[in-house]
């Protein structure tokens, strides 16, 4: 005589669609009269699908001490926690919660949007916005800044702020961390300054170039006139060696500021009414 076991192998063998049935039944009628096992079903398919244990997820947990990586906020444990992965490695990060994880879904992880946003929630836009682009060594950027305020417009020169030597300091880091000039480039200070730079200059409306100004000052102005928008050029003191693609600015040159300050009122404020 067959043992239980033997039969009911044999039994399931023989019924197999009827066993199925059964077992989906009694499933659904778990998940419908006790909501905490659904909740817990749920909880227990994403860490399977994260390759997460429960002592993996309760140490992240701990390590975040109970809050959102993005917004801080407390997380509630199956609720509305999310585990977070990267879209490149497919491996977690950390954990979030529900909002902050369909943002950064939304984004596709991209930074530079993040970014724009934050600026665009910042900025007050309702005003014609004029990025001022030019040397950390120049003294008159804020003077400028100040001038374009007065007109009752927008005026983004707080990058100024970060000091004159603010370049030569990262520079002089990357060579004490031992970077190549690629891999500074790639490091998190310098995507943060990049990215911060770039969505101010792809909100505003026009870029002013104030004289002297560097490579970088020249790199951002023809970024902008590539975007579409007006571009000036103020030299006021020695002009200097001559550069052919001035000419790439909406007006060519001025010489002095009252004039360029001239140009932005007839400009904006005929395009504001």
């Amino acid at each position: 005589m067959p043992s239980s076991n033997e039969y009911m192998r044999t039994y399931r063998k023989k019924n197999l669609e009827k066993v199925r049935t059964i077992a989906r039944k009694s499933y659904h009628k778990r998940k419908t009269d006790n909501p905490e096992f659904a909740e817990s079903l749920k909880w227990y398919q994403r860490q399977a699908r994260h390759g997460i244990t429960k002592s993996g997820f309760m140490a992240m947990l701990i390590r975040q001490h109970s809050r959102c990586a993005g917004c801080n906020r407390q997380l509630e444990i199956n609720k509305s926690t999310h585990i977070d992965h990267s879209h490149a490695t497919g491996n977690p990060r950390g954990l979030l919660c529900v909002r902050c994880n369909f943002a950064l879904g939304y984004v596709q992880d991209r930074r530079d949007i993040l970014y724009q946003l934050a600026a665009y929630l910042e900025i007050d836009r309702s005003n014609p916005v004029i990025y001022v682009i030019g040397s950390l060594r120049n003294p008159n950027i804020p003077q400028l800044g100040n001038d374009i305020r007065a007109l009752g417009m927008e005026a983004v020169d707080n990058w100024w702020a970060t000091g004159e030597i603010a370049d030569d300091t990262w520079n002089k880091y990357s060579d004490i961390r031992g970077r190549s000039y690629k891999e500074a480039l790639q490091s998190r200070e310098a995507v943060h300054t990049f990215n911060f730079d770039k969505a101010y200059l792809n909100l505003a409306d026009a870029v002013v170039m104030l004289f002297p100004a560097g490579k970088s000052a020249g790199l951002e102005f023809g970024y902008a006139i590539g975007q579409g928008k007006r571009g000036y050029i103020l030299i006021e003191g020695d002009v200097g060696r001559y550069e052919v693609m001035a000419q790439f600015a909406s007006v060519v040159v001025f010489r002095e500021r009252e004039a360029l300050l001239e140009q932005l009122k007839k400009d904006f404020i005929l395009c504001k009414t």
